[in-house]
């Protein structure tokens, strides 16, 4: 229910951020099985597509999102999955 655009929500959570072994993005110490993924595929959501009650009730057109706010579908190839210690 809130943006990282207007929160910082690892500070807000009190979580503790560890560096991976192959990617840039990093871990997080407090969910300790970590899978390293690369993007292969996205896909942005389809407005015409969705059913009325969810376009309606997800999908808010308002001054803070006067397009919808749609979001993308992230497909991911694991490159490494470990237990952070």
């Amino acid at each position: 229910t809130m943006s990282g655009r207007d929160t910082d929500k690892i500070r807000d959570l009190g979580l503790t951020l560890v560096d991976s072994d192959v990617v840039q993005v990093p871990g997080i110490a407090q969910l300790p099985l970590t899978l390293e993924c690369k993007v292969i595929f996205k896909q942005y959501q389809q407005e015409n597509i969705l059913p009325k009650e969810i376009y309606d009730r997800y999908y808010p057109h308002n001054e803070d999102h006067p397009d919808g706010d749609y979001h993308t579908a992230y497909y991911g190839q694991i490159l490494n999955a470990y237990i952070v210690k």
